[in-house]
């Protein structure tokens, strides 16, 4: 490896000589394949290489470090596993998609945080996740969302992202139809992230792939909380910015902080709101009992999930 590449590589073990530099790569390289893989991707070259686990490295370094080993396979710029390779057309499709659909997807999920902001100000931070934060998103997509609340909220949080889901995802029905358009992907409370009782590289690689729009400062206060992070994805700590300045809550909105001012209250409109989001959520999830893909999808991410997959608590 040249040293002009050494040089270029954005690695924290800088210490290690060219062939243990490699070593260590693929290793990483591996590691992180494996996570992908289990989410069903085959990521680019690139996207490999700045998502590494233990940090970031030029491509051309990733690829020197896995051009000699049969373990890794590498087509039409996308890099896999031996064995893994029916994930590279479906992957392929994401990129090109991607090119076309991300911008409008993402002034969507601008909308989305905007108008639920406005009605529900016990949020701390709005991050859009999944497949339209890591760069696969398709028109067949949920737009997903990563959140941060106040404690003794959550699920005043859901019920009211449910709702303000539905009104978007009816706006938008000509482009989409009528389906479900966001997704709440996750939601901690404030306690739960002071710190993440979890400490695993998949939740190390979800926070990887949450985009913060509103809300980058707390998002940033919870990575300090949890520096466990960073020894998996030093990448996280990078700062981010805001796309705007957090909105003036409307008539709801101030009166659910009126609520929460009352903490009898607000365990009574919780209990209530857990109560309602739970039906649809079954409701939901029974509609769909009768896809077995769509079955697999939801035990696979209520284990991945967990403990923070809803109605584990």
């Amino acid at each position: 490896m040249s040293d002009s590449l050494l040089r270029e590589r954005e690695d924290p073990k800088s210490e290690l000589c060219p062939r243990e530099f490699l070593d260590d790569l693929a290793v990483r390289a591996e590691r992180t394949l494996d996570i992908f893989h289990k989410w069903g991707y085959a990521p680019t070259a690139d996207a490999l290489a700045k998502g590494l686990l233990g940090g970031g490295v030029t491509c051309d370094a990733l690829l020197a470090s896995i051009s000699e080993r049969d373990e890794f396979q590498v087509r039409d710029g996308h890099v896999y596993l031996k064995g893994k390779d029916e994930l590279v057309e479906k992957s392929k499709l994401r990129v090109a998609s991607n090119r076309h659909l991300n911008g409008e997807a993402m002034s969507i999920a601008e909308e989305f945080s905007l108008e639920l902001l406005r009605f529900c100000p016990l949020v701390d931070c709005v991050a859009v996740s999944g497949s339209v934060a890591s760069g696969g998103y398709s028109s067949g997509d949920d737009i997903d969302f990563d959140l941060v609340v106040r404690d003794g909220a959550k699920y005043l949080v859901y019920a009211m992202g449910l709702a303000v889901g539905a009104r978007v995802a009816v706006r938008h029905r000509a482009r989409y139809g009528l389906r479900k358009l966001i997704c709440l992907n996750a939601i901690w409370t404030r306690s739960q992230t002071a710190p993440f009782v979890r400490r695993d590289e998949g939740l190390a690689f979800e926070l990887l792939h949450c985009r913060p729009l509103f809300g980058s400062a707390h998002f940033q206060e919870m990575v300090e909380r949890n520096k466990w992070v960073l020894s998996f994805f030093p990448q996280v700590a990078k700062a981010s910015t805001d796309i705007g300045s957090i909105p003036e809550p409307n008539r709801m909105g101030r009166l659910i902080l009126r609520i929460h001012r009352h903490p009898r209250l607000l365990s009574l409109v919780e209990t209530a709101a857990r109560l309602a989001s739970h039906a649809i959520y079954s409701l939901f999830h029974w509609v769909r009992r009768s896809d077995p893909e769509a079955t697999a999808r939801f035990e696979f991410l209520r284990q991945v999930k967990y403990p923070y997959e809803f109605f584990q608590d």
